[in-house]
């Protein structure tokens, strides 16, 4: 398998919290975020930053935490993570498979893999006697090995802020239907992600974000879904649409 490299410059997304308001239940707050990291992952999204703005937000907080770490473990390796309550649905999410996680149950050479307290996920071998978390199979035979910090992708990072926080970004862009077409304008979202990266914001399921932002962030805005043939997209779709084509405009 190809190992990707992480972009040259930081693809960031902010979503909101209260994406997950409208779920009724675990079940579906998992299927929905494991949706939300598999699209981000696909497009090798450097972080997600998740906006405080629900009345759940620190029961939110602790669920897409929790569920994040989860998934983002090598399959080898979750056996590691206490099951916490709002764990119990997460062997129905979608499996991320970055390439960390695509590895043989042997080991063989060139493979990057990544362990804990010796455990590297390899049959037959209880735990290799050594301190790193991370090494390259140099031998599958005599099971060689050495220490290998890993320069690929390795999934995305988290963070929660609030809104105010993302405002007074300078690399942000937003989606939104009253937006520019990006493709009309792909040589200003080129020169953003040169200069600092871009930091794509997608409002929360209720809308209405543009307005309540004002005029002046109208010039921030791309409309990734030209002449949408639906009434409403939802949060996840426009992650999807949107990514989708930034990773082409900034190939």
């Amino acid at each position: 398998m190809m190992y990707p490299f992480p972009r040259y410059k930081p693809l960031n997304v902010a979503l909101f919290l209260s994406t997950f308001d409208i779920e009724n239940s675990l079940l579906e707050i998992t299927l929905k975020l494991s949706f939300i990291l598999r699209v981000a992952s696909t497009f090798r999204v450097s972080k997600i930053y998740w906006i405080e703005d629900s009345s759940k937000s620190k029961k939110l907080k602790n669920i897409v935490n929790d569920l994040t770490k989860y998934m983002l473990l090598p399959p080898y390796l979750k056996k590691y993570i206490s099951i916490k309550p709002h764990l119990r649905k997460v062997g129905m999410a979608s499996p991320l498979n970055i390439p960390l996680h695509a590895v043989s149950r042997s080991g063989i050479e060139g493979e990057i893999r990544l362990g804990y307290k010796g455990d590297f996920g390899i049959i037959n071998v209880k735990k290799l006697n050594t301190n790193y978390n991370s090494i390259l199979i140099l031998d599958s035979l005599n099971l060689d090995y050495i220490p290998y910090r890993n320069p690929y992708y390795n999934g995305v990072k988290m963070n929660f802020v609030k809104l105010e926080k993302i405002l007074k970004l300078d690399n942000l862009i937003i989606a939104s239907r009253s937006g520019k077409n990006p493709v009309k304008n792909v040589q200003e979202i080129i020169n953003l992600y040169k200069k600092s990266g871009i930091t794509l914001l997608i409002g929360p399921p209720k809308g209405n974000l543009l307005y309540k932002l004002g005029e002046k962030y109208l010039t921030k805005s791309y409309n990734f879904a030209i002449n949408q043939g639906v009434s409403d997209i939802r949060v996840e779709e426009a992650l999807a649409y949107s990514l989708s084509i930034l990773n082409v405009l900034l190939s």
